[in-house]
């Protein structure tokens, strides 16, 4: 238990910095979805979704068949995650009572804290006494710090009291809120719940569970992670041998269920020379067969001392046909011998490939949307209703631009323009491009093309100043070395940087560091890809610099080399400012290990853009399918703010089994469809509001939108006679725009 706890901890320390991303604690917070335990339910009654009456959206939460008058609707909160002691958070919630008349009633919000001991701690949020059936949709709201207790808390559930029993109770568009915008914080990064699935993961007392396949295993107390003891593999016989534990198939590991592997390793062979460490489980079959999945994959060194690595794994669905599993560690030379502690291996999520659907549109509430009010401001409220349109974004939905097309091709110009809020150069900002022969700058076609952007709009990404692939490497650099390579690099910094400073809003600084190291080579020192930073920052301050690599969220071998490097160039001063992972998938996303993939990146504490997403289908029903599974996920993490897919027409895509057009035509097909479904129907907000509260002021309209831009049209009796438009940025509780009466128009 100690050690889980620890480790939730370390998770909770490296995703501060995105507290203020994630806003609303509560799931399903507008009632749009099913009930549930995971997040409102009712206690000592029953509920149930309410589509005939509510505040707004499609749905409200009706409490009836109440036992008592503390039974009503009620939500289990994240103690000690998403809801943090010694926080103030800000709650509110619309309560509408369906008998009693004129009759006032009181209505209670509390709080009941269970302990380990048993014991019950009962705290009042908030208590009305002026609420009755005549009143209609009352709001009720409350600022409360969480206490801080000198015992484990078990249970914290904040719950809905008060009118009589035979009083059924609406509840509509609620929201809680941290006051100081850092609610939310783990709760919409779920990790891992169920029971352990290792024997002994922490080597306490002896290696009792374990064995050492083709090697001798040691229970070690000279050094360990954390705890008693470690387990040292050594006498080893070849790569693949190592740490071995049989799992308990069916019970333990199921088939479609995903789970997180986490384990400490540490060499104690090899010096400086880094090393893979692989973590795999073998599936025997009935019939005689195996199979081998790999785990995750981390590049290892005994200078480094203890090592956390991870990694996301799903069971295929083989149904009955396993006999046997086994999780085990591999990977260095047969002379190198290791240690592991702190194994792991829990279900993450409680999310299996079937159902992780629902989970994604809970967190994509929680994280993308947010409370707004409109206040129409008359004496007359009557016959007042509005149009609310959503015309942008906040999340950045974008592609590649292929520079060679775009200024003479008006189909290409015109579905891009139509299609896409973000784009980034695909291949002409790159050095290769501006300079293939020494001395010889080309800028044409991306200043033609940059400038049809910025007169429609578009923020544009650099990409990229370097590239140290070398391979990609343009011939006669290859020609320098040392100093004089550095002042080749400096001079491209001033030529393309400084050229584009302030129309690019990032620039991936060096490309696929992880793939190459052509400067570092060529120069003789590490510390010229942090000096690459740190010069284009200087060069352009406003534009945010990203590292930028691939097989970090479609793969299961880089992640955790890709996490090591960001803190790398953090620790060395290198002004990062954003993660670049590109997403290149050949087949349809394990959304799961995507999301975990996603986690372990944003455990560094930047944000996280998908910035050349594209899925390798040749039938295209799959490929939209795989391309809505990428979206959603990145969606509905937290952590990222953008995703671009990395070209669209098949006529000028790398890969034209995951284009979304296909021919000289420019027939859209079903992946094309569905990223226009998403991007522009499910994941806006559009309405027409009639239903509103009057007040005494004139007439309020609550609504829960997805975060961007906003058009509002305030009509009387269909007629409009007010607009506004307002920005609905990510951020704590609801945000009000007021609309004044009549027919002046007012910019937000």
């Amino acid at each position: 238990m100690f050690r889980v706890i620890v480790w939730g901890a370390l998770l909770l320390c490296g995703q501060l910095q995105y507290a203020k991303a994630a806003s609303e604690i509560f799931r399903n917070a507008g009632f749009e979805g099913a009930l549930g335990t995971d997040n409102w339910y009712c206690a000592g009654c029953t509920g149930e979704q309410h589509l005939g009456d509510k505040v707004e959206g499609a749905a409200s939460m009706m409490a009836s068949g109440r036992t008592a008058e503390w039974a009503g609707p009620s939500y289990t909160l994240p103690y000690g995650r998403g809801v943090l002691p010694g926080q103030t958070y800000q709650f509110q919630i619309f309560v509408k009572l369906l008998a009693g008349g004129a009759t006032h009633v009181e209505v209670k919000i509390n709080l009941a804290t269970t302990f380990s001991d048993g014991d019950v701690n009962y705290q009042e949020v908030k208590r009305t006494d002026h609420i009755s059936q005549n009143h209609g949709w009352e709001r009720i709201t409350s600022t409360w710090t969480v206490p801080s207790f000198d015992k484990e808390v078990t249970e914290m559930r904040l719950y809905i009291e008060g009118p009589p029993a035979s009083t059924d109770i609406l509840v509509d568009a609620a929201s809680l809120t941290s006051a100081e915008a850092q609610a939310g914080l783990v709760e919409g990064l779920q990790t891992v719940s169920g029971a352990e699935m290792v024997t002994n993961p922490g080597f306490e007392g002896d290696l009792s569970g374990w064995y050492c396949m083709s090697c001798t295993g040691v229970h070690y107390t000279q050094d360990k992670h954390d705890g008693g003891g470690s387990m040292l593999a050594q006498d080893r016989t070849a790569e693949w041998a190592g740490p071995s534990q049989d799992l308990a198939w069916g019970s333990a590991i199921k088939s479609g269920y995903t789970y997180m592997f986490t384990m400490w390793v540490k060499l104690l062979d090899g010096g400086n020379t880094p090393y893979n460490v692989i973590a795999k489980v073998n599936y025997r079959f009935k019939d005689g067969s195996e199979d081998w999945i790999g785990i995750v994959s981390s590049k290892v060194t005994a200078q480094d001392g203890w090592v956390r690595i991870s990694g996301g794994h799903t069971v295929p669905d083989y149904n009955d046909w396993v006999s046997s599993a086994r999780l085990y560690a591999e990977g260095p030379p047969a002379d190198v011998r290791f240690l592991i502690d702190d194994v792991s291996f829990l279900s993450f999520m409680d999310v299996t490939t079937d159902n992780w659907w629902h989970e994604s549109n809970i967190r994509i509430d929680q994280h993308r949307k947010r409370y707004v009010t409109i206040r129409v401001q008359t004496p007359n409220a009557d016959g007042i209703s509005v149009e609310i349109t959503q015309t942008k974004s906040h999340f950045a939905w974008g592609c590649a631009v292929n520079a060679w097309i775009m200024p003479d091709d008006a189909r290409y110009r015109d579905f891009f323009l139509s299609n896409f809020e973000w784009a980034v150069f695909e291949n002409n900002l790159k050095w290769t491009q501006n300079e293939p022969n020494e001395g010889q700058l080309e800028w044409g076609l991306a200043d033609r093309t940059l400038e049809i952007l910025e007169n429609a709009g578009i923020p544009v990404r650099g990409h990229c100043v370097f590239w140290g692939v070398p391979e990609f490497v343009q011939g006669w650099l290859h020609n320098y070395w040392g100093g004089d390579l550095e002042q080749k690099c400096w001079k491209r910094v001033d030529d393309v940087v400084g050229r584009y400073a302030g129309r690019l809003v990032h620039w991936d600084v060096n490309n696929e560091m992880l793939h190459g190291d052509f400067y570092v080579q060529h120069t003789g020192s590490s510390q010229i890809r942090y000096e690459m930073f740190r010069k284009v920052k200087e060069k352009d301050p406003n534009a945010k610099l990203f590292l930028n690599d691939y097989n970090v969220v479609s793969y299961w071998g880089e992640t955790n080399a890709y996490a090591n490097q960001i803190s790398e160039f953090l620790d060395n001063g290198a002004p990062v400012e954003g993660v670049g992972a590109q997403g290149h998938f050949g087949q349809r996303p394990d959304t799961v290990n995507v999301l975990h993939r996603l986690n372990v990146l944003s455990s560094r504490g930047l944000p996280i853009w998908i910035t050349e997403l594209d899925v390798n289908e040749p039938n295209e029903y799959v490929r939209a399918d795989g391309y809505e599974d990428a979206m959603r996920a990145a969606f509905s993490h937290p952590a990222v703010e953008g995703v671009l897919i990395w070209g669209f027409w098949d006529q000028a895509h790398w890969r034209p089994n995951a284009a979304l057009v296909n021919g000289d035509h420019f027939g859209i097909n079903e992946a094309g469809r569905r990223w226009q479904r998403l991007v522009f129907n499910d994941w806006r907000t559009n309405l027409s509001l009639t239903v509103g509260i009057v007040t005494p002021e004139g007439k309020e309209f609550i609504f829960r939108g997805f975060h961007g831009n906003y058009d509002v049209k305030v009509k009387f009796h269909g007629q409009v006679v007010a607009t506004k438009t307002f920005y609905l940025s990510p951020g704590a509780g609801a945000l009000t725009v007021d609309v004044a009466m009549p027919n002046d128009i007012i910019v937000g």
